[in-house]
C-alpha cells in the first residue's frame, strides 16, 4: 500500500513539473515570433506613411510613368503587380478627393445662397465675400475635376492591368510541354539517358543550397512543440475525462474535434510551428516551407476528419467507421501524403532543367496521377461518413475536377494540372473547416436555447428565459455568424481559384467605399454592417428588457403595472435608439428625413389617421394605465384578462381562452370595465328561495354564516361586510339575496359554486325548502257532458 502511495506521488510530481517545462517551453516559442514581428514592424508602417502623404502631382506621375510600363509588352504578373498596386492606391487618394471637393463644394454652394444674388448696388464688404467665395468654388471644381480624371485613369490602368494578367495566367496554364508519350519515346529512343538523368536528380538532391542553421533552428522550435503536445496530451487523457461529459452536453462536434485535438496534439505543434518558423526564417529552399505546410494541413485535416469518423457520443449526422473501411482509409491517407510530398519536391523549380529531363517528367507525372487517384479514392470512401460530400455530391465534383487534372497532365498541360488539383483539395480544405467552424457555434446556439448543458441552463435562468421557450435574439447573432464565415469562405475560395491580390483587394474597396449611381453611392458593405448592428442593437433591446422584468425592477417599490410600463416604454426606447445607431452606421443621412416626414405626414392625412390614432391612444394606455396586463376587463361584448398592451393594440384573452385583438382606440374611447383596477376584491351575489311558511329568520341567519364560514370572504370589513337581504314575495316563494365581496375577483365562479353547495347543505340540515313553481290546470270536460269542470291543483316543475 505505501509503495502504491509513494509510486503515484512520484508519478503526479513527474506530471507538475513536465507540465512548467512545457508552459515554459510555449512562452519561449511565443516570444520570438513576437519579437520577429516587432522588428520587422516600422518598416510597414513607413511604407503606408509613404503612400499616405504621395499628393495629387505624385499620384499623377505615377501614373504616367505606369502607363508607359504597360505600353510595353509584359510578360509576367509579377511586373505588373506594382502597377496595379499604385493604381490602386491613386484610385483610392483620388475617390478621398473627390468626397473631400464634393463636401467642401457643398459649403461654398450655401454660403453663395446665404448671400443671395447681386444687387445693382451692393455692400463692398459682400461684394468681396462673393468674390472670394467664386474664386474658391473655381479652385475646387478645378481640383475635382483633377481628381475625377485621376480616378478615371487610375481604372482604365486597373483594368488594362487586370486584362494582361488574365491574357498571362491562361498563356501559363495552357502553356504545353512535352506529354508523357513523348518522355516515353524519347527513353526508349535513348535507354542511356535514364543513367544521366538519375546521376543529375541525386547531384541536385544532394547539392540543395539549404540555410541549415534556419532549418535547425525551425526543427528545435518543432520538437519542443512535440514534447509540449505529448506532455499537454499525457495530462488531459489523464485528468480530464470527467470534462467530455459538459462538451458533449455542449457541442458534439467539439467535443469529437477536442477528443482528436488531445490524440494529435504533438503532431499539430511539431508541423505548425516549424512552418512558422521556416516562414521567419527561410530554409533556402522553397520546397522545403511547402513540405512544412502541406505537413501541418494534412494534419489539421486528419484531426477533423477522424473527429468526424470516431464521435465522441452517437449523432444522426456522423457514422462511426467501421475497421475494414478504417483500413482502407489509413493506407490511401499514407499513399496520397507520399505523392503530394514527392509531388511537392519534383515539381519545384529544382527539377526545372534544360533541356526537360524526361525522367523527371515522367515522375512528376507518375506522382501527380498517384496523388489525385488517392484523393479521389478518399472522397469516396469518406462519401458515407462526411455528410456534406454526399448532400452535395461533392465527391462526385471533386472526382471529375481530378479526373480532369489527370489527363492535362498525361496531355502536357502541367500547369492546368497544379491549377485544378490544388484548388480542388484547396476548396475541400476550406469546406472542411467552413462547416465545422459553421456547426460548432450552431450546435453551442441551439443548446442554448434547449438549455442542454449546466452552463447553458445557468444563462437562461439569468436571462429570465422561460423553459421551452428561446433565447430572443439569437437569430441575428447566427445570421451574423453565418454571413461572416461564408463571406470569409468566399474571399479565401477566390484567392485559391487565382484572384490576384490586388484583385481582391480592390474588391474589397469597391464594397467598402461604395459605388456611386449618379449622385447616389451604394455602399454594400456598409448596408451590411448597419442591419447586423441594427439586428445586434434588438438583440441588446431584448436582453435589457428581460433584466429589467426580471431582476433589477424587482429590488423597487414600484407596482406591477409600472414596472410593466417602464419595461415596455424601455423597450420601444431601445428599439428607437437601434434603428436610428443602424441607419447612422449603414450611411443613411437624417437630413434626408425631413423628406419622408413630409411623406408620412400626407399618408397620415390620407390613410394613416387610425393607425395614428391607435399609437397615440398607446401611448395614453402606457402611462395613465387605466388598464393593466392581468387586469380582467369588459369592453362592450368582449370579457376577460389583458394579456399584451402593444403600441397600436391590446391582446385580451377570454375565459374560453381565444385572444382577441382589441385597437387602443376603441378602450380610450369606449366604456371600459376594469375589476381590477384599484385591488382584487370582487361581489358575489346569491338569489335563492325558500317555500311559504318558511322562518325568515332563520333563512336570513343561516345564509349569513354561510357566507361569513367561507374563507375567501370578507366578512367585517367597513362597507364589504357580508350582507343578507329578503328581496319579496313571488308568486311561489319568498325570495332572498346573499351578498358578500371576495378578496380575489378572478375567483368569483369558484366561490360562488361552493357557496351555492353550502347553501343548499344548510337549507337541507335545517329542513327548509326551497319550492317548485306552482301552476293550476283546468281540465275540460267534453263537449256532451253537462258536468260542470273539476279544478285540479298540480305541482309543475318547470325548469
Amino acid at each position: 500500500m505505501k509503495l502504491s502511495q509513494n509510486r503515484n506521488l512520484l508519478i503526479f510530481n513527474l506530471m507538475n513539473k513536465l507540465k512548467l517545462l512545457s508552459s515554459f517551453l510555449l512562452v519561449i516559442l511565443c516570444c520570438l515570433p513576437l519579437s520577429i514581428w516587432s522588428a520587422e514592424t516600422p518598416t510597414a508602417v513607413d511604407s503606408t506613411t509613404a503612400v499616405a502623404t504621395l499628393s495629387l502631382e505624385d499620384h499623377t506621375k505615377i501614373l504616367e510613368d505606369a502607363e508607359k510600363r504597360l505600353s510595353i509588352k509584359t510578360t509576367t504578373a509579377e511586373l505588373l503587380d506594382p502597377i496595379a498596386l499604385q493604381a490602386l492606391n491613386a484610385n483610392q487618394f483620388a475617390t478621398a478627393c473627390i468626397s473631400q471637393q464634393e463636401a467642401e463644394q457643398i459649403k461654398i454652394k450655401q454660403g453663395l445662397d446665404s448671400i443671395g444674388t447681386a444687387p445693382a448696388q451692393e455692400d463692398k464688404e459682400l461684394q468681396t465675400k462673393r468674390k472670394d467665395l467664386d474664386k474658391q468654388n473655381k479652385e475646387v471644381e478645378t481640383r475635382l475635376a483633377q481628381c475625377r480624371l485621376l480616378a478615371l485613369r487610375a481604372n482604365q490602368i486597373q483594368e488594362q492591368v487586370s486584362l494582361n494578367k488574365q491574357a498571362i495566367v491562361k498563356e501559363r496554364l495552357f502553356a504545353a510541354s512535352p506529354s508523357a508519350l513523348s518522355f516515353v519515346l524519347q527513353t526508349l529512343q535513348q535507354p542511356s539517358l535514364w543513367a544521366s538523368e538519375t546521376q543529375q536528380i541525386i547531384s541536385t538532391l544532394l547539392a540543395l543550397p539549404i540555410n541549415y542553421r534556419n532549418v535547425t533552428v525551425a526543427l528545435m522550435y518543432g520538437f519542443a512543440g512535440l514534447l509540449a503536445g505529448l506532455v499537454w496530451s499525457i495530462y488531459k487523457h489523464t485528468y480530464s475525462q470527467q470534462d467530455i461529459s459538459v462538451l458533449v452536453a455542449t457541442s458534439p462536434t467539439f467535443a469529437s474535434v477536442w477528443r482528436s485535438i488531445i490524440r494529435f496534439m504533438a503532431w499539430i505543434l511539431l508541423f505548425g510551428l516549424t512552418s512558422l518558423a521556416l516562414l521567419y526564417k527561410h530554409p533556402g529552399v522553397t520546397a522545403i516551407n511547402e513540405l512544412a505546410s502541406t505537413l501541418f494541413l494534412f494534419t489539421i485535416s486528419y484531426v477533423i476528419i477522424s473527429a468526424m469518423l470516431r464521435p465522441a457520443t452517437k449523432s444522426k449526422d456522423f457514422t462511426p467507421v467501421i475497421p475494414e473501411t478504417s483500413k482502407k482509409l489509413y493506407y490511401w491517407a499514407r499513399t496520397f501524403l507520399l505523392a503530394i510530398l514527392l509531388g511537392l519536391l519534383f515539381h519545384s523549380t529544382l527539377f526545372d532543367m534544360e533541356p526537360p529531363s524526361s525522367l523527371v517528367g515522367l515522375i512528376r507525372i507518375i506522382l501527380g496521377t498517384f496523388s489525385s487517384l488517392a484523393l479521389i479514392r478518399l472522397l469516396w470512401l469518406l462519401r458515407r461518413y462526411v455528410p456534406w460530400l454526399q448532400q452535395y455530391r461533392l465527391y462526385i465534383l471533386g472526382a471529375i475536377a481530378l479526373g480532369a487534372a489527370i489527363v492535362a497532365l498525361w496531355l502536357g498541360y502541367r500547369n492546368f494540372f497544379v491549377f485544378l488539383f490544388n484548388g480542388t483539395f484547396g476548396t475541400l480544405f476550406v469546406i472542411l473547416v467552413g462547416w465545422l467552424l459553421l456547426r460548432i457555434p450552431t450546435e453551442i446556439l441551439d443548446g442554448i436555447d434547449e438549455g442542454l448543458a449546466p452552463w447553458q441552463k445557468r444563462l437562461r435562468k439569468r436571462l429570465g428565459v422561460e423553459e421551452g421557450k428561446r433565447v430572443p435574439g439569437l437569430i441575428w447573432l447566427r445570421l451574423a455568424h453565418a454571413v461572416a464565415i461564408f463571406s470569409l469562405m468566399a474571399l479565401v475560395l477566390l484567392r485559391l481559384w487565382g484572384m490576384s491580390e490586388q484583385s481582391l483587394q480592390l474588391m474589397l474597396t469597391k464594397l467598402m467605399d461604395g459605388i456611386k449611381i449618379g449622385s447616389f453611392s451604394l455602399e454594400p458593405m456598409r448596408i451590411i454592417i448597419g442591419l447586423l448592428s441594427l439586428a445586434i442593437l434588438i438583440s441588446l433591446t431584448h436582453l435589457i428588457k428581460s433584466s429589467l422584468a426580471n431582476h433589477w425592477l424587482n429590488r423597487t417599490n414600484m407596482t406591477r403595472g409600472a414596472k410593466e410600463t417602464t419595461v415596455t416604454i424601455a423597450g420601444y426606447v431601445g428599439i428607437i435608439l437601434s434603428i436610428l445607431i443602424g441607419l447612422s452606421i449603414a450611411g443613411i443621412q437624417f437630413t434626408n428625413l425631413a423628406i419622408i416626414a413630409g411623406a408620412l405626414s400626407v399618408g397620415i392625412g390620407f390613410g394613416l389617421q387610425n393607425i395614428v390614432n391607435n399609437f397615440v391612444s398607446g401611448l395614453i394606455l402606457l402611462f395613465e394605465r387605466p388598464i393593466r396586463k392581468g387586469d380582467w376587463i369588459r369592453v362592450g361584448t368582449t370579457e376577460g384578462y389583458v394579456r399584451d398592451i402593444n403600441i397600436r393594440s391590446t391582446v385580451i384573452q377570454t375565459f374560453d381562452r381565444s385572444d382577441i385583438i382589441v385597437p387602443n382606440s376603441e378602450l380610450i374611447a369606449n366604456q371600459v370595465t376594469n375589476m381590477m383596477l384599484s385591488n382584487q376584491y370582487g361581489r358575489v351575489i346569491i338569489p335563492v328561495g325558500v317555500s311559504y311558511g318558511s322562518d325568515p329568520e332563520k333563512v336570513l341567519f343561516l345564509l349569513r354564516s354561510v357566507g361569513e364560514a367561507h374563507p375567501a370572504v370578507l366578512r367585517e370589513y367597513g362597507e364589504l361586510k357580508v350582507q343578507v337581504f329578503f328581496r319579496g314575495f313571488a308568486e311561489s316563494s319568498l325570495n332572498f339575496e346573499l351578498r358578500c365581496v371576495i378578496k380575489d375577483v378572478e375567483k368569483q365562479m369558484g366561490v360562488t359554486s361552493e357557496l351555492n353547495l353550502a347553501i343548499e347543505k344548510a337549507f337541507r340540515e335545517a329542513k327548509i325548502d326551497m319550492p317548485y313553481p306552482q301552476r293550476t290546470i283546468h281540465i275540460a270536460s267534453d263537449s256532451s257532458s253537462n258536468k260542470l269542470p273539476q279544478k285540479t291543483t298540480k305541482a309543475e316543475d318547470l325548469s
